[in-house]
């Protein structure tokens, strides 16, 4: 089953879209300093919606981008993503404030991170619009960002779209629980952590977790489990995707919202929201997350192309792939 599916990952990435399937994409586009035990960053662009967009148009475009960014964000970095194929129709520009910042700095597992700074500005009052253009929206990824902000999204829609997908973080559960909930009524697909799975359910085991927040509203659960890979739950079936080997982890920031945009990229791309093709979107977003890593920021995702990407999707083929006969 799983080289079948590997198989259909391939054929995907190799053919051209033919598809017109409208992705939409809501986050933050930022800026971030990040220090790991392996080197330290001066401020970069991050965010999001920015990981996102960058994953997701290897496979989808346009991308069409709803955010919001102060007069200090770098218009080479707006032209870049234009260029790139993404609609920035939906981004707000505020001249004369600064944009979202975020400082970090990852202990020796680098699973684990302390915030040092951070610094709402721009994020603090984003009253997203979606453009008329937009409205033909198939595919709809909500980025980690405050539930209400993600909710607003989905009720400007004039028509719902096909499948909605959204992102989010303990944070959220701690402080905005009520807007959290009714968002993940409304959605298809959930992405969260681990840890953020049993904070959600109130469940250690994660198998229980999947089963509470399935009851919540989604019809699938992705648990992201970083160096460990990612769960996929749909109703009473489970698959599981592994995360590749690295011998050098540089810079974890960014990963999620790398998976979630590989994986909602390789979703619109195909047009299939079937529970297999979901599977394929697993390893897919995985193999893009595990580029993303290497390097701090969004910097080796601007330098892949089409045959890296195939190139590690196959890794991931190697790695489970084996046979077995049973005495």
């Amino acid at each position: 089953m799983f080289n079948k599916i590997t198989f259909f990952i391939l054929l995907s990435l190799r053919h051209q879209n033919v598809l017109k399937m409208s992705l939409v994409v809501v986050g933050s586009m930022a800026f971030d300093a990040i220090e790991t035990p392996f080197g330290k960053s001066d401020k970069i662009v991050g965010g999001a919606a920015t990981y996102i967009a960058w994953s997701a148009s290897n496979f989808k475009k346009p991308v069409k981008q709803i955010s919001v960014v102060g007069g200090d964000f770098p218009r080479e970095e707006l032209d870049a993503l234009t260029d790139r194929g993404v609609v920035l129709d939906g981004v707000q520009i505020k001249k004369n404030e600064k944009s979202f910042f975020w400082s970090g700095k990852y202990h020796m597992d680098m699973n684990t991170r302390d915030t040092l700074d951070t610094q709402l500005n721009v994020l603090a009052d984003f009253d997203p619009v979606v453009p008329e253009g937009y409205q033909d929206c198939e595919f709809l990824m909500l980025g980690n960002l405050v539930p209400a902000v993600q909710l607003s999204v989905i009720r400007q829609m004039k028509t719902r779209p096909r499948l909605i997908a959204m992102d989010t973080m303990n944070f959220w559960m701690e402080t905005a629980t009520e807007d959290l909930e009714k968002v993940i009524r409304e959605v298809d697909v959930l992405l969260v952590n681990d840890s953020e799975a049993r904070e959600l359910s109130g469940q250690y085991s994660l198998v229980r977790a999947a089963k509470e927040i399935l009851k919540m509203g989604p019809k699938f659960l992705i648990i992201k489990k970083g160096e460990h890979g990612a769960l996929l739950f749909h109703e009473d079936q489970v698959f599981f995707a592994p995360a590749l080997p690295l011998e050098e982890v540089f810079d974890p920031t960014g990963a999620g919202d790398t998976f979630a945009g590989g994986f909602i990229g390789h979703i619109a791309r195909t047009g299939d929201i079937s529970y297999n093709n979901m599977k394929s979107g697993i390893i897919v977003g995985s193999a893009m997350a595990s580029f993303c890593v290497e390097k701090f920021g969004t910097q080796r995702l601007r330098e892949i192309n089409r045959v890296d990407i195939d190139e590690r999707v196959q890794e991931f083929v190697q790695l489970v792939n084996f046979d077995i006969t049973l005495i």
